[in-house]
């Protein structure tokens, strides 16, 4: 068989310039391939019908049939009506008639001729056509390089820029509704095609070409100049025509209301140029057999019952049904939230596209087929009909049709496949109120994406909304700051910081919320009401109140009465508004909170038991078992990637918990979310361009930020020595400030991609300069009833001449993963207060010069409220007595050199101070400041011998010490 039309793939073919033929000898070669044909072919084209060859009939209500369409329905939910090489009108036009005619035109066209230079698509957008096939050759003429319109070797008398005019004017007088556009770069030099102007027949100029008509520039034809020219941009959806990556999610139509999306580029070959259209059903350098039907031989009318049923295979994919008896129809699943396109156009050597999809007296023609099918006629669509037979499986119904591109269609057809799409109803307003679980750090998906996800695929037209649309950005570190004076207010808190960016697979989704790390419950109470005045939200999910007991905001009942403040400020604003209030989860134990564990506890009971008061028909209030549903408790916590920040499959299991209160409670969807056992793996890169540089300050390491890490860890260690010592940051940057002069230190950095961690990076050192001052000296505490109470001495030596503060550093020893407080005065005393009773604290004083802040100096250690419950003061103050002495002093000899000391100690002392005296000499007995935590002590080098030495232990609590313990001589080792 010869082929009439030459396509080596689906969509190519050949075009020609506007005013002269791209090859002079297509005319004759038709002839040529005809007569040569074995096949006859109908003389005629078959009647127009309501299926076929009828656009005009169409309903006049057409002409916006999507501003009736809820906003956040997403376009992969519509079914819309679209045209095959939307200007295929002719094939040779006769210069003295102007119309077409002939065996050219009888294979290459494939719409009704309503008017050339695009003027046939005003008649298709008013019948309700929404989806346009567009195919281009690049063409350099007088005005330099422009695209021209083709269809095979036929240039079509319109250029791209009368389609750009005309589908501009009509979304200006419709702007509820938007274009689908497809684009194909036609001219691929083979034997009936047509050739891109010499010089320009490369994928580069192709993709140049179609910038320049986005940028308003028109290129020459001499290189890269280009003049200035009409810019299109803003009439495309921004993120499908970036040049630089495909969008990632199909949009809703309220997204693209107004405008042109462009769904896919094509390349002369069939490939796809990446950079344009949306990436799920024309993903560039991949396949998209999964998404488009695009069959489109058909070599004789006996063969277009084959083409219908390559259609309607698709039907079923497009819906997740299928026919058993078929091999390889569940080879794809069922994808609610993707975007499919179905080609009915067909053309071969023995049947034209209007044969094709009109038919003939003895075949019926695709078109026909398919409204067949729409209409329920003939038993032509039995997997879709209630009774079905058993061979069908998947879902029953025929809910979308995806975008369908047709040949010659019929206004009747054209009604029936708009008829498809729920015109009521409106969209759904939600607003996720939260805190950092909901707001999600960047890189996340975030549970927001995942139960956006659910909404899509339940057909739900949904809108999130509210002031915020991104997820915690990674920190942007600086130098350590000087610690803020004692009595200074706290810096006013700054603007929610809210611009990171999501997984690369999440980037486009509608992710507007009023969700801010570190959120209580106690805040958000008094900025409900203007949030829901502002963006008037149908239903509010609701995740709060950890913070508010984690942070000693509140216990569970002062979390409960903000809740409730909540709800009713949000009902003042908006009265019927609709709640779905989360329980708080439980996390991994923090060493001495087992009250944040009583508190949530409590606090979820005392929920559970308050909400159904909360609740009215109006403004209806549902718990969200989100504390049950989310898989971590005290123990462990499998969906945290630290112990309460979900993972990925913590985000599932999270928006899991709200779907099913939606679903169950408020009557949304067919189904609850599913929530599968494993998530998509997090994975971030070693850090690169790591940095280490002397500073003023000590030593400073920078490296480039990896997108989606959760922070960082840097070992370090002195140059020389086999050990490294680990820490956390959370930015780019790590500071080594309590350094001396001369030493060298080396560095190495890896990501936390949370549960895991990248290789570490190559190894940098730098050598230590500090222009910081020593600590202070004559450092005294003392403790009080109430705190502790602090003195110190002027430092001496070199940088001291520009300090500015000192920094008096309190650790809590009894708190683990206690914080490092730290109080700044311009004093050289303070009082510190607010400390636990009863618990031990490591004490220090450092310089802050204009270098920064120099090495601590220590000073005795204190127990939090003068250690327990001591007798009352002394005149005089000094926080009661000193503690009492040590009892029960044990020594034994470990070597001839060395003794293990053992005592019994008491609760009101911070520590313990050695005193040796050799007892050969008649020397004192002697004590330097170090200060013993526990009650044991080591002692080495004892010289010439443990038996030659007492020892004695007095307790201390900060400037108060006790008397000396029983002393003790050391026994002579056996052997010695």
């Amino acid at each position: 068989m010869f082929p009439l039309t030459p396509r080596k793939r689906p969509d190519d073919g050949a075009t020609r310039g506007p005013r002269k033929r791209g090859r002079t000898l297509f005319g004759s070669l038709l002839a040529l391939a005809l007569s040569l044909s074995t096949v006859t072919l109908t003389a005629t084209p078959a009647q127009a019908s309501d299926a076929y060859n009828s656009i005009t009939s169409a309903a006049a209500a057409n002409v916006d049939w999507m501003s009736r369409i809820a906003d956040g329905t997403s376009l992969s939910w519509l079914s819309v009506p679209g045209t095959h090489d939307s200007l295929a009108l002719c094939g040779e036009r006769d210069p003295k008639t102007g119309k077409c005619g002939g065996i050219a035109t009888s294979i290459t066209q494939t719409q009704e001729n309503h008017g050339f230079s695009a003027q046939t698509l005003t008649t298709q957008f008013r019948a309700g056509i929404r989806a346009l096939d567009i195919r281009v050759r690049v063409d350099k003429g007088d005005e330099g390089l422009k695209f021209t319109i083709h269809h095979g070797a036929a240039y079509q008398y319109a250029n791209f820029t009368d389609v750009l005019n005309a589908t501009r004017d009509f979304l200006r007088d419709e702007p509820g509704e938007t274009v689908l556009l497809h684009l194909k770069a036609e001219c691929d030099g083979g034997t009936f095609g047509c050739e891109d102007a010499e010089g320009y027949r490369t994928d580069e100029w192709r993709k140049k070409v179609f910038d320049s008509y986005l940028d308003g520039r028109s290129y020459t034809g001499n290189g890269d100049e280009s003049t200035e020219a009409t810019a299109w941009r803003d009439l495309f959806w921004a993120p499908s025509v970036t040049g630089r990556g495909q969008a990632g999610q199909v949009p809703s139509l309220g997204e693209v209301r107004g405008k042109v999306v462009l769904m896919g580029y094509r390349a002369t070959q069939g490939g796809i140029y990446d950079g344009y259209g949306i990436k799920q059903p024309y993903p560039a350098g991949g396949s998209n057999e999964e998404y488009v039907q695009d069959a489109y031989e058909v070599g004789t009318i006996s063969d277009i019952a084959g083409k219908w049923e390559k259609i309607r295979a698709h039907l079923r994919r497009t819906n997740g049904t299928w026919d058993s008896s078929r091999p390889g129809e569940k080879e794809y699943p069922y994808k609610p939230g993707a975007l499919y396109i179905n080609y009915t156009s067909g053309t071969g050597g023995g049947a034209h596209p209007y044969t094709v999809a009109g038919g003939t007296p003895t075949a019926t023609g695709v078109n026909s087929f398919l409204r067949q099918c729409l209409q329920g006629e003939n038993d032509r669509c039995p997997e879709f009909h209630a009774d079905r037979g058993d061979k069908f499986g998947g879902r029953a119904a025929l809910d979308r049709l995806g975008v369908v591109m047709m040949d010659f269609p019929g206004g009747k057809l054209i009604d029936d496949i708009i008829g498809r799409n729920g015109s009521g109803g409106s969209t759904l307003k939600v607003m996720v109120v939260g805190d950092s679980m909901s707001q999600g750090h960047e890189g996340d998906h975030t549970w927001r994406y995942r139960l956006w996800q659910w909404f899509r695929d339940q057909r739900i037209a949904v809108d999130f909304v509210g002031p915020y649309s991104g997820t915690k950005p990674q920190d942007t570190p600086s130098a350590p700051q000087p610690p803020r004076l004692q009595g200074e207010p706290e810096p006013a808190p700054g603007q929610p910081r809210t611009s990171g960016a999501y997984a690369k697979d999440a980037q486009d989704f509608d992710s507007d919320h009023f969700a801010v790390w570190g959120r209580q419950a106690a805040q958000d109470k008094s900025l409900i009401k203007e949030q829901v005045t502002t963006y008037r939200p149908d239903l509010l999910l609701v995740g709060l109140g950890f913070n508010d007991m984690g942070w000693f905001v509140s216990d569970a009942d002062g979390t409960l009465s903000s809740m409730k403040k909540l709800v009713d400020e949000a009902r003042a604003a908006k009265p019927n508004l609709k709640f779905a209030l989360a329980n708080v989860p439980q996390r991994t134990k923090i060493g001495g909170r087992d009250d944040l564990i009583s508190k949530t506890t409590a606090y979820n009971k005392a929920l559970a038991e308050a909400v159904p008061g909360w609740h009215s028909s109006s403004s209806p209030v549902e718990l969200v078992d989100w504390a049950g549903s989310y898989d971590c408790a005290p123990a462990a916590c499998p969906a945290a990637y630290d112990g309460l920040h979900p993972n990925t499959v913590g985000e599932y299991q999270i928006a899991g918990a709200f779907g099913t209160t939606l679903h169950k409670e408020f009557g949304l969807g067919s189904s609850a979310p599913s929530v599968p056992a494993t998530g998509p793996a997090r994975t971030a890169g070693t850090p690169g361009n790591i940095r280490a540089t002397s500073a003023d300050s000590g030593i400073v390491v920078t490296w480039d930020q990896v997108f989606g890490a959760y922070g960082y860890e840097v070992r370090s260690r002195l140059a020389g020595l086999p050990d490294w010592s680990t820490a956390r940051s959370i930015g780019n940057r790590f500071d080594t400030t309590w350094v001396a002069d001369g030493q060298k230190w080396e560095y190495q950095v890896r990501t936390d991609n949370g549960g895991t961690s990248s290789a570490w990076s190559a190894t940098v050192s730098a050598t230590a300069r500090p222009k910081t001052a020593a600590g202070p000296v004559g450092i005294v505490t003392r403790p009080t009833a109430t705190g502790i109470d602090f003195a110190w001495g002027a430092p001496t030596g070199p940088y001291t001449d520009s300090i500015d503060r000192y920094g008096v550093i309190a650790y809590d020893q009894d708190t683990p993963g206690a914080f490092v407080e730290t109080v700044g005065t311009r004093d050289k005393s303070l009082h510190f207060d607010g400390l636990k009773p009863g618990h031990r604290y490591t004490l220090a004083v450092q310089t802050w010069n204009r270098a920064g802040g120099g090495l601590p100096a220590l000073g005795r250690p204190v127990v939090g409220g003068g250690g327990g419950a001591p007798p009352p003061p002394r005149a005089g103050g000094g926080g009661g007595p000193p503690p009492p002495a040590p009892t029960g002093l044990k020594v034994l000899s470990t070597d001839p050199t060395t003794v293990e000391l053992n005592w019994t100690g008491s609760a009101r002392a911070a520590g313990y101070r050695v005193w040796v005296r050799n007892i050969n000499n008649g020397g004192p007995s002697t004590a330097d400041e170090s200060v013993v935590s526990g009650t044991s002590h080591g002692v080495a080098f004892l010289f010439p011998g443990t038996w030659n030495f007492e020892f004695c232990v007095t307790a201390v609590n900060g400037a108060l010490e006790s008397g000396k313990s029983s002393c003790v001589v050391a026994p002579r080792p056996a052997g010695s």
